[in-house]
């Protein structure tokens, strides 16, 4: 670089300073500090600013690769508008064949019109063990899509707090090792039967929340005795969903669209949203929920 006819030595490394040039070929000048601290910081970045960040320095490129929360949508990939959304699955393609995989606590692939033919290779990359939050809503280009729930059979379940499913397939079966942390669980147009349903649930003995929405597989919703900590359900616009056999001992919190509610006698808080609910309410509540303090109807 010159000014005017005079060159511009780089800057010696310096002993003791609190900057340093990286090897040869990295222009860019990263503080000397511990790799944990390093990649937290990097972490705490905007995802874009992360990314750049990464691309001009060795150490930040490192840290990038064990990035533990990757959210991953149109918002987040890009602030141009005119940045086209075929573009955006490339770009998400590179961003997890340079992730390690390592340390990925959040992974949220919230694809909605994003066109993609690579999110089995995707996950595979980022849902490994030690991972707490899984996001994952189907292009409505591919809303085929089957979740492969053996990923959640590779240690990966062990450590799942969060799940929140969209717009796709999910088919658990007794096969699928038990989600020992899984404390809520969201599913959005899911494919989803109650049989399988009932299977997920009773390998979930911590999970506290339910959230259903347009689940239209669904005829019988049972919930398992044996959670304990079961405290929220909300089954809104699922079209055949008939029956809800709640064994669950703490259900406290109800939201549902329909004349489906079972004997719940420890219920708190209701919210209907039905046809006649305020006749359907002073007929049945009474005797089938003896405890509720608050409805809405």
């Amino acid at each position: 670089m010159r000014a005017g006819n005079e060159s511009i030595a780089p800057v010696n490394k310096r002993k003791g300073s609190t900057y340093q040039q990286e090897e040869d070929g990295d222009s860019q000048a990263v503080p000397e500090l511990p790799e944990d601290i390093l990649c937290h910081i990097h972490s705490l970045m905007p995802l874009r600013d992360a990314a750049r960040s990464a691309c001009l320095s060795r150490s930040f490129l490192h840290s990038w690769r064990c990035r533990p929360n990757l959210t991953l949508n149109s918002d987040t990939l890009c602030s141009k508008a005119h940045v086209h959304k075929e573009d955006f699955s490339n770009i998400i393609d590179s961003i997890m064949r340079n992730h390690s995989g390592i340390r990925v606590k959040i992974l949220k692939l919230q694809l909605f019109t994003i066109a993609c033919h690579n999110l089995d290779s995707w996950l595979q990359v980022g849902v490994t063990p030690g991972i707490e939050e899984l996001t994952v809503v189907a292009s409505i280009f591919n809303m085929n899509y089957n979740f492969p729930c053996s990923l959640l059979s590779n240690g990966s379940g062990n450590s799942i707090r969060s799940l929140h499913f969209g717009r796709c397939a999910f088919h658990p079966t007794a096969e699928l090792c038990p989600l020992r942390s899984l404390t809520s669980l969201n599913l959005y147009f899911v494919h989803i039967t109650g049989d399988e349903l009932e299977c997920l649930l009773s390998n979930s003995l911590v999970l506290e929340r339910l959230v259903l929405s347009h689940c239209n597989e669904l005829i019988c919703l049972k919930i398992p005795c044996m959670l304990q900590w079961f405290s929220y359900l909300s089954a809104i616009t699922c079209s055949r969903l008939q029956v809800i056999d709640n064994q669950a001992p703490n259900l406290s919190s109800l939201y549902l669209s329909g004349n489906v509610i079972g004997e719940t006698s420890q219920m708190k808080n209701l919210t209907m949203n039905c046809s006649k609910g305020v006749c359907y309410a002073r007929a049945n509540l009474p005797s089938i929920m003896p405890n509720l303090e608050t409805l809405y109807i």
